[in-house]
């Protein structure tokens, strides 16, 4: 196979498929690096193995993935399932290891579609077995069929926990408590917003109706939870949360804990891209012009990895990146009709964004955790750890990693930045604006030394 691209999109999401069968479209030669075995992402996950009745299950917001990954397969789009990108350069490089061997190749523009991922929150007891990310869940259902053992306790905020409890109740799994960290009538403080989610009246129809069927199918529902742990011996066996009822403990089986969806960001960090700070919905997103292009031009960010706004939008995102690309590259002035439709319906699918953020905003506390918390799994740092290095005088993220470890392990931050950066900002008083992420150096995926001496590299020209 080739070693250089006109374009190489890492991620087969609904911005990566989207981007690539555009791409293909209008002539460019495309290949897509893909982690997973199978196109979808995780969004729409197994999406091309799944009978009748799980489709009935997940929807057709999920059936709605089928169509995406079947253009892609019939497009002349070339694809690498099992490939592991752990390295992009400026230049086009992308180092990345499938089976065993890793390889460098080169495009003339690099899409990072790699999405999203479930915000990790600390907490006392959720290293434990038994304690899941709601997304997860999910995933393992698309994956094999697998359904967590009742009953189970969901804990946390935002719309993916209504989907996954409803999912679960319909599968004959007992939700005993879907516990919410949102305040009861958080809608009401953003009703100002709410105009502009009118334009989109079908999506907040269908919120509406999740929200009624939540309260249906579900045993025990309550609101303004405003903190929580796990307790157990040697597995979780008890939910004790904070409301303003008092404090309760729940004996469940299976603990399913969600506190909103992040940008994946490894690549643009990596690559030393411009970051800023969303301060609702409190995560760290690569700063991209309309079309998704970085400051280094020709790197580009589409989908959720740019900043979260769902699959639909993702997949608007990825067509968008396709016509500037294939402008550029072909030199096509007839690409420019295929914009305003694009962005138009962009515009629409955006429309609700600003009141649905708001009423799911992370909670004030979301941070506050006890000392004796483990923040970081691979190094086994804990928020003492943290508090005590800024003490010392560590006030920046990276002056608290290179002490503490904190962000050094196997998943280079992915689990513990989030935590890391918002404990430091609280113990210094600082704005979260006013720090910036921890870097993150290659390989951004683990891999065998051995691997990498015998890499092949792209030959360099004379």
């Amino acid at each position: 196979m080739r070693s250089e691209w006109d374009a190489i999109a890492v991620g087969a999401g609904p911005a990566g498929l989207a981007f690539a069968t555009t791409a293909e479209a209008l002539g460019l030669n495309v290949l897509v690096l893909d982690e997973q075995d199978a196109p979808g992402g995780q969004i729409y996950r197994n999406i091309e193995n799944q009978t009748p009745e799980t489709l009935a299950v997940l929807g057709p917001d999920y059936h709605h993935g089928l169509s995406l990954v079947n253009a892609f397969r019939n497009s002349r789009t070339a694809y690498r399932s099992n490939a592991v990108v752990w390295k992009i350069e400026a230049d086009g490089r992308v180092c990345y290891s499938r089976n065993g061997e890793s390889k460098e190749i080169k495009a003339q523009r690099i899409v990072i579609a790699t999405g999203a991922m479930e915000r990790p929150v600390p907490f006392s007891g959720w290293t434990m077995p038994g304690v899941m990310g709601v997304g997860a869940v999910d995933n393992l259902y698309k994956s094999s069929g697998i359904l967590p053992e009742g009953p189970v306790a969901m804990v946390g905020n935002g719309p993916l926990m209504l989907s996954v409890a409803i999912h679960l109740s319909e599968l004959g799994v007992d939700v005993s408590h879907f516990l919410e960290t949102k305040p009861a009538f958080s809608s009401l403080k953003h009703l100002s917003k709410l105009p502009g989610a009118v334009a989109k009246p079908g999506y907040m129809l269908k919120g509406a109706a999740m929200l009624l069927k939540t309260r249906i199918l579900t045993k025990y529902r309550e609101t303004n939870i405003t903190g929580y742990a796990v307790k157990g011996n040697r597995r979780a066996q008890v939910l004790s949360y904070a409301s303003g009822r008092g404090r309760k403990d729940v004996h469940t089986r299976t603990i399913l804990v969600h506190e909103g969806i992040i940008p994946r960001t490894e690549f643009p960090r990596q690559l030393g891209l411009k970051h800023e700070w969303d301060p609702v919905q409190r995560y760290w997103y690569p700063k991209l012009d309309r079309f998704g292009r970085t400051r280094q031009s020709n790197i580009y960010v589409a989908g959720d990895s740019g900043f979260v706004h769902g699959a639909v939008a993702a997949e608007l995102k990825g067509r968008l990146a396709a016509i500037d690309i294939a402008s550029e590259i072909k030199g096509l002035t007839e690409v420019q009709a295929l914009l305003k439709p694009a962005r138009k319906a962009l515009k629409r699918e955006l429309a609700p964004r600003p009141f649905i953020d708001g009423v799911y905003q992370p909670r004030e506390s979301l941070y506050a955790v006890d000392d004796a918390t483990q923040v970081c799994r691979c190094e086994e740092v804990t928020a003492q750890q943290i508090r005590s290095a800024v003490i010392q005088g560590m006030e920046t993220p990276e002056m608290v990693k290179s002490i503490t470890r904190c962000g050094m392990g196997p998943c280079q931050g992915r689990m513990c930045s989030s935590a890391l950066t918002e404990i430091i900002a609280k113990e210094t008083r600082r704005k979260m604006a006013e720090l910036s992420p921890i870097s993150i150096r290659p390989p951004v995926r683990n891999l065998p030394v051995g691997e990498l001496t015998r890499m092949q590299l792209l030959k360099e020209d004379n």
